[in-house]
This record gives C-alpha cells, structure tokens and sequence, in this order.
C-alpha cells in the first residue's frame, strides 16, 4: 500500500506580512478622510447646539417683552458684579430648552475644553445683553446710536477657533454660521486678555 502525500495549502510567513503590509498602507491613506468625516461631524453637532440656544433665546424674549436676557460671558471670571444679575446660558435658558448636552461643542471637549472651565463651550456676546429684539442697537464702538437687524447681532460663538481654525458664530435671528474672523476680535483666555 502506498501513502499518499499529503499537501497542505497554507500562506507563508511572507506572503501574511505583505498582505499585512498592505492593510497597513490601505488604512494609511483612509485615515485622513475619517478625521476629516469625524470634524465634519462635530463641526454639525456644534451647529444644532448653537441652533436650539438660539430657538431657546427666541422663546425667552417672547416671554419677556422681546428682552434679551443679561448672559455672563465669562462665569468662571465674573465680568458683571452681582447687581446686574448676569446668568449663565443654562440659568436664563435652560427652562427654555438649553441643556448641559447642547452647551457642549464635542470640538471643544477634546481640548480646550471650556466646558469644564466655564459650564459652556459658547461664549454668550455682552452685545446682546439686555437688548430689545425690536429695536437692536448697535453698542459697539462709535455706533451706538445705529440700529441693526437680528440677523447681525451675535449672541454666542464657540470660546475658541476649534473647527479648523474657526468659530462657528449663533446670530439673533437663529442662524450660525464660519465667522469668527468677522468679529475682529481675540476674545480667548479670558477677560482682560
């Protein structure tokens, strides 16, 4: 009787580490593109935040003879004293709408995270404190005896440019939009900075 030879198929040690290798180099070019879809994605997820404080701003002042509410930019430095009666975004909109979950900017929970240092990854406009929704007046430099639309009023913006080095920016009348240049300021760090 004769034996038959067995043969096995198996891959060799170096036809796995070039299939290996090219996983690796296939994985090394879809990294990018899933960072760039995971910015994207908490680029829009910042939006729909900004987009509810915004409906939640609308519903306030209709409740309070179209008045803004007064917004403390910055709670953890105070810039208004006790008498003004300056709320955090979640004091004065909250029973509107806003939660803890909409006043973070998943951008900025990765760093720096003004969330943790502010209660908020949006800093609220002093602009817009106190405001009539009616009859917006300009209280920026020499203009304050113009008037201006809703629809040019800034109430809140992200702390910091976390969204490809810009700031998504929420205006009075409820859209947000890529304009942190066009505040022409550097309101970073803090009061006094």
């Amino acid at each position: 009787m004769m034996k038959r030879a067995t043969h096995r198929c198996a891959f060799t040690l170096i036809e796995l580490l070039v299939v290996m290798a090219i996983i690796a180099c296939l994985v090394s070019l879809l990294m990018p593109s899933i960072a760039q879809v995971r910015a994207k994605a908490d680029n829009l997820r910042c939006v729909s935040n900004m987009r509810q404080i915004g409906v939640s701003f609308n519903l306030y002042v209709s409740e309070h003879s179209q008045r803004a509410p007064v917004i403390e930019p910055w709670p953890g430095q105070p810039v208004y004293s006790p008498s003004d009666g300056a709320q955090t975004i979640l004091q004065a909109l909250g029973p509107y709408g806003v939660t803890n979950a909409v006043l973070q900017c998943p951008s900025d929970l990765k760093g720096p995270n003004y969330y943790a240092k502010e209660g908020a990854s949006y800093q609220w406009f002093p602009m817009a404190n106190g405001q009539n929704t009616e009859a917006v007046k300009m209280l920026w430099m020499n203009n304050q005896n113009q008037t201006m639309t809703m629809s040019r009023l800034f109430l809140a913006f992200d702390y910091s440019a976390v969204h490809n080095g810009g700031s998504n920016v929420l205006y009075g009348d409820g859209h947000v939009a890529a304009d942190y240049a066009s505040l022409g300021l550097s309101l970073e760090g803090g009061p006094g900075n």
